[in-house]
């Protein structure tokens, strides 16, 4: 992180001229920071620390989150010189914490869907699909079509839970029985659900698939090539914010400067994953 912090001060600069001329709503310009903030010289993130690699509490930590992402909104701050604050929300209530003023930017590995950029102006930064996942030695799934008729957990409120659905909509138009889709407010949750025999498998972004499989003592086990990878996680920012256009430059910036990649491959993801705008 040192090191990406001497990078990004050397960049910040850069930024310097495409923030200052959107505007502002809130704080004026600090620094390379663009103007917009909610409070000068600070950068409030909205983030749940309860998904790793993404972003997630360290042992006997509970108000530093480490992760990908949180590792990424540490190095936006440091672009645009400012100290970085933690608001810490459930999933579910991210967009609204947003949407309330609580933070600058909401950087917690969601995906960029239709539904969110209506409210929301997002970022791209990391190139991600879902995942599958059951309980080792079960063999009843090898392709999409097997989730006909079986019970999946998933973290609701998201993209996935959409998926679900649709998929099983898509079952029951061709008469077939359809995806009993159980929703939990907590990825633990779901793991519990499957490995207790509530569910047959559950459903969870690709760049957590390999830590939950390692953290499952082997109770789990990854069923590939179920879903495409046809999806952005993305960084938002209120719709229309005098923030969207210098957050998504700054995104760019932290890719082509290898920041981003850096952080994928220490937390055990794909450098080529990082979208490049």
């Amino acid at each position: 992180m040192k090191k990406l912090k001497l990078v990004a001060a050397g960049l910040g600069i850069a930024l310097l001229a495409a923030g200052c001329g959107s505007g502002s709503s809130g704080s004026s310009a600090h620094g390379a920071a663009p103007a917009g903030l909610l409070k000068d010289g600070e950068l409030r993130v909205c983030t749940d620390p309860e998904y790793p690699p993404m972003e997630y509490f360290p042992e006997g930590n509970t108000t530093d989150p480490t992760g990908f992402d949180s590792g990424a909104a540490r190095a936006l701050a440091d672009l645009w010189q400012l100290k970085v604050t933690w608001q810490i929300t459930a999933f579910d209530g991210l967009m609204p914490a947003l949407q309330a003023q609580r933070c600058d930017v909401l950087w917690s590995a969601l995906y960029i869907s239709p539904e969110r950029t209506k409210v929301a102006d997002a970022a791209p930064f990391l190139h991600t699909g879902p995942g599958l996942l059951v309980r080792t030695g079960d063999t009843r799934v090898a392709t999409a079509d097997d989730l006909s008729g079986k019970t999946v957990a998933v973290q609701g409120g998201g993209v996935n839970e959409q998926t679900l659905h649709k998929l099983s909509d898509k079952f029951t138009a061709a008469g077939r029985p359809g995806i009993t889709v159980q929703a939990y407010p907590k990825t633990a949750e779901t793991v519990a659900a499957v490995t207790n025999g509530k569910a047959d498998a559950l459903i969870e972004t690709d760049v957590a698939v390999v830590d939950m499989v390692s953290k499952s003592g082997k109770a789990l086990t990854a069923v590939p090539n179920i879903f495409a990878a046809e999806t952005d996680f993305g960084v938002y920012t209120r719709k229309g914010s005098p923030l969207s256009a210098p957050t998504a430059e700054a995104v760019r910036t932290l890719a082509k400067n290898g920041a981003l990649g850096a952080l994928a491959t220490k937390y055990g993801l794909d450098p080529a994953r990082v979208a490049q705008g």
